[in-house]
């Protein structure tokens, strides 16, 4: 759930993340902070770029979006990434990306191209399932997956609200996802997402997966990745045309923690 305050930033980041599909490098412009010891530095600037106002550490696992080569840099590059509250929460979903910065490429990596889960489907074909076969010593029944479930949405029965376009602005209170003005025939929505791990795991909280429609059911559009067992990361590309809307999960120690979600047209 993310509209771009800045739509320079906006244009920018759909921009990028248009030509790396052209170039087949990322599907989508996430990253993360990989570094092993545990952090990373970026460096914070202000109207010059080369002129550092400040220093921001991100901790492994940290995401943020990618946005460009740094200028003038070779082994630098621009990231957006949110801000984070000072009062802990178990969830959060981002909508903005408040900060920005340049951070070492040899601190980060590209959430899809980190070891990819193995993607399957249920027999019924409503849930997407995603398979850590990374290591064939683990019995199968002991191995990480996240489950992904989808079924039609009830949607016609929540509260809308619409702006004076005639656009549906929240659902329940909620801003939707995939869908403008008017709720299509055979909508479909996210049901559920549940994480199992041997020793832990867990269901997304309702607030992680609220109003999230038209996901999709095709696996080069979304997929699931690992630093670690510690640290997963689940990615879609939602919708189509001007409702297309792409989005982050960062499942931490068996727990959806966090999420990063904006609109990005076809």
């Amino acid at each position: 759930m993310m509209i771009f305050a800045n739509k320079a930033f906006y244009l920018s980041v759909f921009s990028i993340f248009s030509l790396g599909l052209m170039k087949g490098q990322n599907k989508v412009p996430f990253g993360v902070v990989k570094a092993e010891e545990g952090y990373a530095n970026v460096r914070v600037h202000k109207d010059d770029y080369r002129k550092i106002v400040d220093k921001i550490r991100m901790r492994r696992g940290d995401v943020f979006v990618y946005v460009k080569p740094a200028p003038g840099e070779t082994e630098w590059i621009w990231i957006k990434y949110p801000e984070k509250s000072q009062e802990e929460k178990p969830f959060v979903r981002y909508e903005t990306l408040d900060k920005e910065g340049m951070v070492n490429k040899e601190r980060i990596a590209f959430i899809d191209q980190l070891p990819q889960f193995t993607p399957s489907k249920s027999k019924n074909g409503k849930s997407l399932i995603f398979t850590d076969n990374s290591n064939p010593k683990i019995p199968t029944a002991q191995r990480s997956k996240v489950i992904i479930d989808v079924y039609p949405s009830n949607a016609s029965y929540r509260k809308q609200e619409k702006d004076t376009n005639g656009n549906i602005i929240t659902l329940d209170k909620v801003k939707p996802w995939g869908i403008s003005n008017e709720l299509p025939q055979g909508m479909t929505e996210i049901k559920s997402i549940r994480v199992q791990q041997p020793g832990r795991g867990s269901v997304f909280v309702r607030e992680a997966i609220k109003n999230m429609f038209q996901p999709t059911m095709d696996f080069e559009n979304i997929g699931v990745t690992s630093l670690d067992p510690d640290h997963i990361f689940l990615y879609m590309i939602n919708g189509s045309g001007e409702n297309r809307y792409v989005t982050l999960w960062t499942i931490k120690e068996g727990r959806a923690i966090s999420q990063i979600i904006y609109k990005n047209p076809e």
